[in-house]
């Protein structure tokens, strides 16, 4: 939310490392890539967020914890960018 992106990709990747499951750390990392551009690396974790969760998409539930609809809006649009289905 504070567009550090490359500081949150190592916090992100060690969560990731210790819960292999928990698929909004895999959504997470996907937004981050997203926004890098990373794309083919974003595109691989929103691969594992759909093979854990295969109905996920975009325009389904999200975290209630944004203060603000631009915050929001900005861990969607790395989700577009990564591929996750809308």
């Amino acid at each position: 939310m504070l567009g550090q992106f490359t500081e949150a990709l190592e916090p992100l990747q060690e969560c990731v490392s210790r819960a292999p499951n928990f698929s909004a750390a895999h959504k997470w990392l996907a937004a981050t890539y997203g926004q890098l551009g990373r794309l083919a690396e974003a595109q691989a974790e929103a691969a594992e967020v759909l093979r854990l969760h295969p109905a996920s998409r975009i325009s389904g539930p999200q975290p209630a914890h944004f203060k603000h609809a631009k915050h929001a809006e900005h861990y969607l649009d790395g989700l577009r960018k990564a591929g996750l289905p809308e």
